[in-house]
C-alpha cells in the first residue's frame, strides 16, 4: 500500500507515533462491529438484522475476524504490508457494511450512514482516485439497496433513487473535502518535519560549538543550582558541574555583579592546578524561568593573546631590521678584535672586552626575538620524566649539584618534546640559582594530579621569592629584574609549554619561588 506519507517520502508510521490513522480506524472497526453484535444478541427480538438474521450474524462475525487479523498484521513490524492491503481492506468494509444494511432491511434500517465514515477513512488513507473509488462503491451499494427493496415491496418506483442519490452526493462531497483537508495537513506536516530537521541541525551545531569552546560556560537558576555546563567549565573545576550547587567564589561574584554590573569582578582560581579565571555574568531569560549565564575566561590566555599581537608586530619589525642591525654589530665586533690585538695596556683591553660583551648581548637579544617567530614545531613523545631529570642532573655545573635536589624515584609519564622540556627545565633551574642567592637550594618534584590525572612538574627554591608586583609581569616579554637578563627566558618557556599543550604558572609558596608545569595527559594525541 502506498500511503500519503509514503508518497511524501516520510516513514509510515512515523517513529514514536503509536496512534496512526490506520490504527485508529482499526479500533473504530472493532468497536462498531462489537457494538452491532452486542445489540443484535441482547434482545429477544433482534432490533438489528431482523430482515435476514443469519446473514447479519455471519457477516458481522466474519467481518470482526478479518478486522482482528488486519489489526494484528498492522501492529506486526516483521510481516511486510503489500500495497494492495489497505485498498482491499476498505473494499471489504464497503461490502460487509452493504451486507449488514441489506440484512437490516435496506436504507430504512438507518445503518447506511456507517458507509459515510468508511468513505471518509478511505479518502484519508488512500487519497486520489482510490479514495473516489471507495465513494463510488458506497454509492452503488446504497443505490442497489434502495432499488432492490423498492422492487420487493412494489410500493415505490424502483427507479426513484432520491435517498440513495443524496447519500451518493454526500459520499463524494465528503471525499472531496477530506482530500483537501488531508492534503493541507500533509503539506503542513512536511513543513513541520523540515523545520524540525533544521532545528535539530541547529541544536546539534550549537552543542558542538559550545562543547568545543575554550571558554567555560555555566547556566544556573535563581536557587544557585547549575543546570548545564560545557567541558571547558568541567575541566576548570575538575568535576562535572551540571547538577552541582554554584561554587562559593562564583556565588560571591554573582552577588557583586548584581549590585554593580558595570564593575568587573576579580579573577578566581578553581583549584591549585587550574589557571586564574575571569567570570562574566549575563541574564538568560526564558518564558518560564530566569537563568544566569556565566562565561569563564582564562586570564592568562587573554593576556597571551594580547602579547601575541604585540609580538607579531615586533617580529615583523625585528625581521626587517635584523639584517641592518647585525651588519654594524659585526663591523663593531671585528674592529674591537683588531683594536684589542694592538692594545698597549690592560685598561684598553678591559674597555674593548666590555664593548665586545655588549655587542654579543645585543646580538643575542636579536636572535632570541627572531627565534620567537620561527621556532620549529615540537615533536611530542611519551617520556618518563625521571630519565629527563637524570640527563639534566648529569650536565649540571659541579657548583650547583650539591644544591639541586631532583625526584628520580617517581615514574611520572608525560607527552612532551624532549629537547624543549630540557630547555624549559634548564631555564627554570638556572633562574632559581641566578635569583635565589649563593646559598639557595633548588628542588624539582613531579607527580599526577589526583582529580584531573594530569602530570605536573614543580621547580621550587628557598630563596627570597618573587614580590606580588613582579609576579604580575613574570611572563611578559622583556621584563627582567636581573642586570644582565633580556626578559625573554620565562616568556620563551611559556611559549614552549603551550606548543606542547601544557601550561606554566607561578605558584604562591611559603618560602622562595615555585613554578608549576601542568602537562597534557600522556595518552592524548596532539594535532
Amino acid at each position: 500500500m502506498t500511503t500519503p506519507h509514503d508518497q511524501a517520502g516520510l516513514p509510515w508510521p512515523p517513529p514514536g507515533q503509536r496512534w496512526t490513522p490506520v490504527r485508529i480506524y482499526n479500533v473504530y472497526r472493532i468497536a462498531i462491529a462489537s457494538v452491532l453484535l452486542i445489540l443484535h444478541y441482547t434482545h429477544q427480538q433482534p432490533s438489528l438484522g431482523q430482515h435476514l438474521p443469519l446473514l447479519f450474524e455471519f457477516t458481522m462475525m466474519a467481518y470482526l475476524a478479518l478486522i482482528v487479523i488486519s489489526t494484528v498484521l498492522e501492529y506486526s513490524e516483521r510481516l511486510p504490508r503489500p500495497n494492495w492491503a489497505q485498498p482491499f481492506a476498505l473494499i471489504v468494509d464497503v461490502i460487509a457494511l452493504g451486507l449488514v444494511v441489506h440484512a437490516n432491511g435496506g436504507l430504512e434500517g438507518g445503518l447506511a450512514v456507517l458507509l459515510l465514515i468508511t468513505v471518509a477513512a478511505g479518502n484519508i488513507l488512500l487519497r486520489g482516485r482510490m479514495g473516489f473509488l471507495i465513494a463510488a462503491l458506497a454509492t452503488l451499494t446504497v443505490m442497489y439497496e434502495q432499488f432492490y427493496f423498492a422492487t420487493q415491496s412494489g410500493e415505490r418506483d424502483p427507479f426513484s433513487l432520491t435517498e440513495s442519490g443524496l447519500l451518493g452526493i454526500a459520499f463524494f462531497m465528503v471525499s472531496v473535502i477530506i482530500q483537501q483537508i488531508a492534503s493541507r495537513l500533509e503539506r503542513s506536516e512536511t513543513i513541520a518535519a523540515d523545520q524540525q530537521v533544521a532545528l535539530d541541525r541547529l541544536e546539534a551545531l550549537n552543542e558542538q560549538i559550545v562543547r568545543r569552546m575554550r571558554t567555560g560556560i555555566l547556566v544556573f537558576d535563581r536557587h544557585g543550582r547549575i543546570l548545564q555546563s560545557n567541558p571547558s567549565a568541567d575541566n576548570a573545576f575538575a568535576m562535572t558541574m551540571s547538577g552541582q550547587p554554584l561554587p562559593e567564589p562564583l556565588r560571591q561574584r554573582h552577588q557583586a555583579w548584581r549590585q554593580a554590573p558595570h564593575i568587573l569582578p576579580p579573577p578566581l582560581r578553581a583549584s591549585k592546578q587550574s589557571p586564574e579565571l575571569s567570570a562574566r555574568f549575563a541574564p538568560l531569560d526564558t518564558s518560564h524561568e530566569q537563568l544566569t549565564l556565566v562565561f569563564l575566561e582564562d586570564t592568562a590566555r587573554i593576556a597571551q593573546e594580547a602579547q601575541q599581537l604585540n609580538l607579531a608586530s615586533l617580529g615583523r619589525l625585528s625581521a626587517t631590521l635584523a639584517h641592518e642591525i647585525r651588519n654594524p654589530l659585526s663591523a663593531i665586533n671585528h674592529a674591537t678584535e683588531l683594536l684589542r690585538e694592538d692594545a698597549g695596556n690592560d685598561s684598553d683591553r678591559r674597555l674593548l672586552d666590555m664593548v665586545r660583551t655588549h655587542v654579543q648581548r645585543v646580538d643575542g637579544i636579536i636572535s632570541d626575538v627572531l627565534d620567537l617567530s620561527r621556532r620549529p614545531r615540537g615533536q611530542a613523545q611519551r617520556l618518563v620524566l625521571k630519565d629527563v631529570l637524570a640527563e639534566i642532573a648529569a650536565t649540571c655545573h659541579e657548583s650547583r649539584k650539591t644544591r639541586l635536589q631532583m625526584d628520580l624515584a617517581t615514574d611520572t609519564e608525560l607527552r612532551f618534546d624532549r629537547g624543549q622540556l630540557i630547555q624549559i627545565l634548564d631555564n627554570l633551574i638556572g633562574n632559581a640559582f641566578r635569583h635565589g642567592g649563593e646559598q639557595v637550594r633548588v628542588r624539582v618534584t613531579h607527580g599526577v594530579h589526583s582529580k584531573t590525572r594530569l602530570p605536573w612538574i614543580a621547580v621550587s627554591d628557598d630563596g627570597p621569592g618573587i614580590g606580588e608586583e613582579q609576579a604580575r609581569h613574570l611572563f611578559e616579554p622583556f621584563f627582567t629584574t636581573h642586570a644582565k637578563g633580556n626578559g625573554l627566558g620565562l616568556f620563551v618557556c611559556q611559549q614552549l609549554c603551550q606548543a606542547n599543550q601544557a601550561s606554566l604558572s607561578h605558584e604562591p609558596a611559603d618560602r622562595g619561588a615555585c613554578f608549576m608545569i601542568t602537562c597534557a595527559h600522556p595518552d592524548r594525541q596532539f594535532q
